[in-house]
């Protein structure tokens, strides 16, 4: 083979090997919230196959770092990490990461035994105990005659476990996680969900660093400061033709085109579609 059949043959290896713009920095903890994601060291779940397929929508790569959240937050702050694929919006956060949605419902619903009646205040739980992570909000505990239990090291495992052996009547958690769980669960048959008693559908929101490389902002014509400040009433939008913009969009297409939801629902088994307002 001679020299010019050679380069062919480079060129023709190199035009088939997939062509990136950019590379995407998506940061998470090392520990799993499955089926988001896994433990490290695998990345697979539902945020690696939304994510790598909204970065190929705009011609860019998605590379996936694990370290503790912590140090993926301060990674937003300076701009080394570019985004958080799950981050609920706190204002005081706001000052370093700009947060739209990724086409993902977050709810938050309760967990008990299939005796309980239906829950849709709080104020029903009285004289019941409910578990909460360490550091976890109290819920107007004392308002409500709530009992709080707060066992260290609380797994979802361990909080099913505490609801069937009847340690504890109530759980609350995001309702994806809690109907994953549920479905693989032996004695799922002995538990409920209760999905009017903890709030209204939201968005589930990126948090995208605004010190990274691919982000450009410009001020919100249409900011209400009268309103409360939010991720979708904020002084600042992102700007047209950036990557974060960019990637906004793709996932709003992703939404659109259904794309999402199917997602959604081959990790979860629910269609997001049907979740209680």
């Amino acid at each position: 083979m001679n020299w010019i059949s050679y380069l062919t043959f480079f060129c023709i290896i190199l035009y088939s090997l997939p062509s990136y713009s950019c590379t995407l920095k998506m940061g998470y903890r090392t520990t799993a919230r499955l089926p988001k994601i896994e433990a490290v060291p695998s990345n697979k779940g539902l945020y690696l196959d939304l994510y790598t397929e909204a970065a190929k929508q705009i011609g860019c790569k998605l590379d996936v770092i694990r370290e503790p959240k912590k140090r993926i937050l301060r990674g937003l702050r300076q701009g080394t990490i570019d985004f958080y694929p799950g981050l609920t919006f706190r204002e005081e956060r706001s000052i370093y990461a700009f947060y739209f949605s990724n086409g993902l419902p977050d709810l938050y619903v309760g967990l008990t035994r299939t005796e309980v009646p239906e829950i849709s205040h709080y104020r029903q739980l009285k004289g019941k105990t409910i578990l909460l992570a360490l550091g976890g909000p109290s819920e107007d505990a004392d308002k409500y005659g709530i009992t709080i239990k707060t066992p260290p090291e609380l797994t979802f495992e361990k909080a099913f476990e505490y609801i069937l052996d009847k340690h504890a009547d109530f759980y609350k958690d995001e309702i994806g996680t809690l109907a994953y769980y549920l479905k693989k669960h032996p004695r799922k048959n002995e538990l409920k969900l209760h999905t009017q008693c903890c709030g209204k559908v939201e968005a589930l929101t990126v948090g995208f660093s605004r010190n990274s490389p691919h982000y450009t902002e410009e001020a919100n014509p249409n900011y209400q400061k009268a309103q409360q400040l939010n991720y979708d009433n904020f002084p600042i939008r992102l700007k047209e033709r950036s990557t974060a913009y960019r990637l906004s969009q793709a996932l709003n297409d992703l939404k659109n085109s259904g794309y999402t939801d199917r997602l959604y629902q081959r990790y979860y088994g629910i269609n997001p579609n049907e979740i209680t307002q």
